[in-house]
């Protein structure tokens, strides 16, 4: 395969990932309606699910906001079950910020699209086209773990 092919592939296959998208925009809409939190609340937890674990001072920080805003918004995301906070082991006074499971599967449910594939949409496609299908994501699912290690 030349370059020139694998290139053009490549922007294929980036087109038809974007429509596909698109068809399935408002189906994805549905969990930002349909969730209590407030869009600080929403950015305070993605931040902790980037970092694996944060403070309340870094998460300040990268909101923008008081520690006492932030404050708040962690009282509230405990309660909910979402978040945790700890003693740091080196400086009690440090707590440290961690994501709960029910935190994580919020955030998931809001971006990572980790739904499953309509089954009326994949009965639509013929088994040669539900193997190169499944081969293809299998492939990307392995340069996925090998970019992200």
């Amino acid at each position: 395969m030349t370059d020139q092919t694998r290139d053009q592939l490549i922007a294929e296959l980036a087109t038809l990932h974007r429509r596909l998208g698109e068809e399935f925009f408002a189906t994805r809409l549905r969990p930002l309606l349909e969730t209590d939190l407030t869009v600080q609340q929403l950015r305070a937890l993605a931040l902790v699910q980037v970092d694996r674990e944060s403070t309340p001072q870094r998460l300040a920080e990268a909101l923008g906001v008081s520690a006492g805003t932030v404050s708040g918004i962690l009282d509230r995301l405990t309660a909910a079950g979402m978040t945790v906070r700890t003693p740091d082991p080196a400086d009690g006074r440090v707590r440290r910020v961690t994501s709960t499971e029910r935190g994580t599967e919020a955030i998931r449910r809001l971006v990572a699209h980790d739904e499953d594939l309509p089954p009326d949409l994949l009965a639509l496609l013929d088994v040669d086209d539900l193997r190169a299908l499944t081969r293809g994501t299998r492939a990307l699912l392995e340069a996925a773990r090998k970019l992200a290690s």
